[in-house]
């Protein structure tokens, strides 16, 4: 019997390249062979907040589940509770990079020093990870953190003319402009800031249970779908999830998988460990976007879907 699953991504621009685990197994076949339907929806905003589009929806019960930050997670239970939970593990690490006009092999973070870094995507929790990144290196007032223009060509053009020293973004985003020559890839900020679960699909927590059965087939597809990213190259994932990318160019699909991938941005195996929720949680304590006097209990805010 066939189990369906509504699967809310946020906005159309919320279906970004490090996502991709999940299109990977639907393009492989992985839901339809543990006998599940996934419908892929969107919503009319994303956002980066608890009342981003895809949140709401997942709430409301108009869709089971979708895939955001547990740091969404995080803040939503210390407003209102234990309603939602991660239950399977997408990106886990810092999905961010700096780029410059030219290539730097050897660049270490206190390069920064004395330089500018322009913050093109504005988005709140990565910009005040970088601070908190630049803060535990002594190089807070180092740095000129320049917030971006909202016009990301522009932002891009002024780096790589040399008016501003990095540029600050989502490997999705940067891609493109390396890809085509525009800027290089300096570092990812993977392995400066540890591994954190960044990205994990969220559901409500009574859904969880009435659905149990269906989320333990999503699990076990996704956890199929990372191991076979950790196994092939950017090339041939590329070409797997490329059509749920319509409008991305393929040569800088290739890039920016195999930057993730060099990057172990890909969680490896669905699994959100608990020192890694905690190290999550302390960061986005220090940095003001939860309130450190209230812990937030891994307990009660993680299940692994299918882990039975």
């Amino acid at each position: 019997l066939m189990q369906t699953l509504i699967f809310n991504q946020g906005d159309a621009s919320e279906s970004r390249i490090y996502y991709c685990a999940h299109y990977l197994a639907d393009s492989l076949g992985l839901f339809a062979a543990e006998q599940l339907q996934v419908t892929f929806t969107t919503s009319a905003s994303g956002g980066h907040t608890v009342q981003g589009g895809q949140v709401p929806a997942v709430l409301n019960r108009e869709a089971d589940l979708t895939l955001g930050g547990p740091m969404v997670v995080m803040k939503h239970y210390q407003q209102h509770g234990a309603e939602l939970q991660c239950f399977c593990a997408s990106v886990a690490a810092n999905p961010w990079f700096l780029a410059a006009a030219k290539t730097q092999p050897d660049f270490q973070l206190n390069d920064l020093r004395g330089r500018r870094v322009l913050d093109v995507g504005n988005v709140g929790t990565a910009t005040l990870t970088f601070r908190w990144l630049l803060a535990q290196h002594g190089l807070l007032d180092q740095v000129e953190l320049i917030a971006g223009s909202g016009d990301q060509a522009r932002d891009f053009a002024t780096v790589a003319n040399g008016e501003a020293d990095y540029a600050l973004h989502a490997m999705h985003m940067l891609a493109p402009a390396i890809a085509a020559g525009q800027l290089s890839s300096i570092s990812s900020l993977a392995s400066l800031c540890g591994n954190v679960p960044w990205s994990a699909y969220i559901a409500r927590a009574d859904v969880l249970t009435e659905k149990a059965a269906a989320f333990a087939a999503f699990s076990r597809a996704i956890k199929q779908a990372l191991a076979w990213i950790a196994t092939h190259d950017a090339e041939t994932l590329a070409t797997s999830v490329q059509r749920y990318y319509p409008d991305y160019p393929l040569d800088a699909l290739i890039t920016g998988l195999a930057a993730y991938q060099q990057a172990h941005v890909f969680a490896p195996n669905g699994l959100i460990p608990a020192d890694e929720f905690n190290h999550f949680s302390q960061l986005l304590g220090d940095i003001g976007w939860l309130d450190p006097s209230q812990p937030v209990p891994y307990g009660a805010l993680v299940t692994q879907a299918g882990a039975e």
